[in-house]
């Protein structure tokens, strides 16, 4: 077998296509189909105003309005009867008013009414506007792409209820949702892009040498980070929900202090806008206990913009991007679609492959005619998920080994304990995730 070939560029200047069944999401598409059977976020309510909203979601030109009752709708962008786009149409007290010719829509597509036509047009009787039904939840909006008779209830994850305070954002990239999705899995970036490379983004302790493990879980998966930092063994489990949404812990987390099952600061959603366009949405949680040092802030939480670096391409300057590159430069330089036969993926890349692999399981098991597994609800009605920071300290377990082997110990300890608790109600699970790492003599004292 050769080695490799200094300044062989000229030989590497092919570019193959990239993998089609991951990243092409419009209608008909394997993956376009696997993500239409959950109910994906299309907007802040806060982005509705008076006048209709456009949106392009999942390769679908369409219309998000709120009528003169109060009522969300969200529609085909283009009038059945000539085409013309419901983007500038009329709010009515019930329904959307095409300017055209008056046709009028209920929020269901339902025809209400076509002026211009006699009394005796069966239209409204044969005909119906594209329409996907809307549920508004803690100031986002969230629509139900898939088969009308498979619509699953509307889950509600423990840790939209565990006292801290949502604040909605909606960020766009222009490239491919999967290159957005795969990073979530990729915790070895942290250490070297947000810590050794561009400095401390995050917070120091985010460099410190991790043990990483990878488990599967009811929603999807985790990827179990340990760290020895100072007198304390931390350890985070960031979250992946198929088929698209993300959780991770507190921003600035500086591992400082024991606390047992700190919940997310970031639910979200890589929503394909298109096959080269995403859009981020989801809730950043603001409380004292996942930002203590008050380092948050709530006023840049919004429309294209969140409170810390590297998120969005306006919030600095070109120069200043390439000196302090965050994810957006990192994923959206990767090629609008990012090509896998192109890559070489490393013994470090274990996340991102498995992550890529769960997706086309699941993709292909809806093509094959298999339903969704809906999100297994407690008897509380929420949906227990598996984000989390422990810290504890490290006198708790005398001779314990710092390498990483003895760090993937830890985490396994902690990540069973996470995983085994999501029978509990979320309002006991916490205590149960204590008393089990104390048993394991792991805690000292409740925190």
């Amino acid at each position: 077998m050769s080695g490799p070939t200094p300044y062989s560029g000229y030989r590497h200047r092919a570019v193959p296509a990239p993998d089609p069944e991951l990243t092409q999401v419009g209608p008909d598409t394997p993956c376009g189909e696997y993500l239409r059977r959950v109910w994906q976020p299309v907007a802040m309510l806060a982005e509705l105003g008076e006048r209709p909203l456009a949106l392009r979601i999942l390769g679908e030109d369409l219309v998000l309005f709120r009528d003169r009752s109060d009522r969300i709708g969200l529609l085909h962008k283009h009038c059945i009867h000539r085409g013309a786009s419901l983007e500038f149409g009329i709010p009515m007290e019930r329904g959307l008013s095409c300017c055209y010719h008056g046709w009028t829509f209920d929020i269901d597509g339902t025809i209400l009414d076509t002026p211009a036509e006699p009394p005796t047009s069966r239209i409204r009787q044969t005909r119906c506007q594209g329409a996907y039904p809307v549920h508004v939840h803690d100031g986002l909006v969230f629509a139900y792409f898939g088969p009308p008779e498979a619509r699953p209830p509307f889950p509600v994850f423990d840790t939209a209820r565990g006292g801290a305070e949502p604040v909605p954002f909606a960020i766009r990239m222009p490239c491919n949702w999967l290159q957005v999705y795969e990073n979530t899995q990729d915790p070895v970036h942290v250490v070297y892009l947000h810590t050794r490379m561009s400095g401390a983004q995050f917070g120091p302790a985010s460099g410190a040498t991790q043990a990483i493990e990878y488990r599967q879980t009811p929603l999807g998966m985790i990827n179990v980070q340990t760290r020895r930092w100072g007198e304390h063994f931390w350890t985070r489990c960031t979250e992946t929900i198929l088929p698209n949404a993300n959780q991770t812990g507190a921003i600035w987390e500086a591992a400082e202090h024991p606390k047992v099952f700190q919940r997310a600061a970031i639910s979200r959603w890589m929503v394909p806008m298109d096959d080269t366009h995403t859009a981020i949405i989801g809730w950043r949680y603001f409380s004292d206990e996942l930002d203590p040092q008050g380092l948050g802030d709530r006023r840049k939480v919004g429309r294209q913009t969140i409170d810390f670096i590297g998120q969005t391409e306006e919030e600095r300057s070109y120069a200043e991007r390439q000196r302090q590159p965050g994810d957006y430069e990192v994923q959206v330089s990767q090629r609008a679609i990012a090509v896998h036969a192109l890559e070489t993926l490393a013994s470090s890349d274990q996340g991102v492959a498995m992550l890529r692999r769960l997706v086309r399981r699941g993709l292909r098991a809806v093509a094959a005619g298999e339903a969704f597994a809906s999100y297994p609800v407690g008897a509380d009605g929420l949906v227990a998920t598996f984000c989390q920071d422990t810290v504890m300290p490290a006198s708790a377990r005398p001779g314990t080994i710092d390498d990483r082997e003895g760090l993937a110990a830890i985490g396994r300890l902690v990540a069973d304990a996470v995983i085994d608790s999501a029978g509990e109600p979320a309002a006991r699970r916490r205590a149960e995730i204590h008393d089990r790492l104390a048993r394991e003599g792991l805690q000292q004292a409740r925190k």
